[in-house]
């Protein structure tokens, strides 16, 4: 199994020099200083700043014309919806507890949710965060989404859980183990989870550090989770075993309704960590490749069909009078189930070894995972032949809370109500 994640210095909870406070520099004090050369380098330099930032509203990356933004506020939290962007980190943080009375955990999360909502919808708008000293890393946030979400123990250790869905409840411990699991508490669940996906990996690992450091008060990060899929085209994502992955998704506000999203508007989110067996994998020829997947490699259509989202027929025959469709491939199983979920999964991997230690984080959304992923996810663990060449090894599950409205903070009417 590949070395869990660990977080770098740039995004740990290690303690940062707060800002020197009280040393003020006057114009006239500081050119003093420096002479007539210093000051006219400085003088220089100042210059070339406001020029880089008269070109960054000219053409460069600032440049409101190819600045992509998503809303922050709405109903539902962005970040589940939206068509996945290139880059996505996931972080995990456990608060800190030790030391707090009955209510200080409460107290706390409201605390931090006010913090992180208002840098989180400063940092997804292209505008300065709370004490950002380098705001100039996200001003063109790219499609920049900042997802939260709540772990059932927090809900329940906070008071809050007659204030959840009812899974919540149901899954206090995380899901169940399933089949084949090989799981890595590195990579289990934790109290709170932001999801930070855009365009822009810059803006991307700018937000995680921005939001690690306004919340160091009261969180410590637990695991972080680094993926990316590419689709230049706008066609659908491939994962790092050569297929399309996100073909059977729910795509109108019926389907998204009727199975997303909660009565409060939130929704479940499932992460889970898989790693492929790529040597394994890398045996098998191409059709064999397809039989395990049962979709055409190169149009992502099921087996006997011609097109991406043409419907899949299990009972359809090929001329020897056999399915086409082999029962245990991963279509066979799952055939009618992807609009159940919204499947917003990510590719991993780290160094190139002989093992290739790449995967696939698969993460989905749905109004109860009771109901959606794990019953789906038993019948895999136990059919799938698809199993022989991946490992689930990371496991989690946290309730994302409503979408916000007129300022207000992640989880307000829970927190105060």
């Amino acid at each position: 199994m590949p070395e869990p994640a660990r977080f770098l210095p740039s995004i740990s909870d290690a303690p940062t020099p707060e800002p020197t406070r009280g040393v003020k520099f006057t114009r006239r004090g500081f050119f003093a200083g420096l002479g007539m050369t210093g000051a006219a380098s400085v003088l220089a330099a100042c210059s070339t700043a406001e020029d880089s930032a008269s070109t960054a509203g000219n053409g460069g990356a600032g440049d409101g014309a190819s600045i992509r933004k998503i809303d922050f506020d709405g109903p539902h939290q962005a970040g589940i919806r939206e068509d996945s962007q290139n880059h996505a980190l996931l972080v995990a943080f456990n608060l800190k507890r030790d030391g707090l009375p009955r209510d200080g955990l409460k107290k706390n999360l409201e605390r931090l949710m006010r913090i992180w909502t208002g840098d989180a919808r400063s940092l997804t708008q292209g505008q300065v965060a709370l004490a950002d000293l380098e705001h100039e890393l996200s001003i063109a946030p790219q499609n920049l989404t900042v997802t939260a979400g709540w772990g059932p123990k927090l809900i329940k250790d906070a008071d809050l859980i007659g204030a959840a869905p009812s899974w919540v409840k149901k899954n206090l411990n995380g899901l169940p183990k399933f089949k084949g699991d090989k799981l890595d508490p590195d990579f289990g669940g934790a109290d709170v989870v932001l999801q930070i996906c855009g365009d822009d990996l810059t803006a991307v690992s700018h937000a995680a550090r921005v939001l690690t450091r306004g919340g160091r008060d009261y969180a410590t990060p637990k695991w972080t989770q680094r993926g990316f899929v590419d689709s230049p085209t706008g066609e659908t994502p491939r994962n790092l075993l050569g297929f399309k992955d996100g073909t059977a998704i729910p795509r109108t506000d019926e389907e998204y309704d009727e199975a997303i999203w909660d009565d409060q508007g939130g929704s479940a989110m499932v992460v889970r960590r898989v790693v492929f067996d790529m040597p394994g994998w890398e045996q098998l020829d191409r059709k064999s490749r397809e039989v395990v997947f049962g979709r055409h490699a190169d149009t992502g259509a099921p087996l006997g069909a011609k097109d991406e989202f043409d419907s899949v027929d299990l009972n359809k025959t090929g001329d020897d009078g056999l399915p086409l469709i082999d029962e245990r491939s991963h279509v066979g199983i799952t055939a009618g189930e992807g609009t159940h979920m919204r499947r917003r999964a990510y590719n991993w991997d780290n160094e190139v070894t002989p093992l290739g230690n790449s995967g696939l984080i698969f993460i989905c959304f749905q109004a109860d995972p009771d109901e959606a992923f794990t019953p789906l996810q038993k019948r895999l663990a136990e059919k799938d032949r698809l199993n022989t060449w991946i490992t689930h090894v990371g496991s989690a599950v946290f309730w994302v809370l409503p979408g916000t409205q007129n300022g207000a903070y992640w989880g307000q009417e829970i927190l105060e109500g």
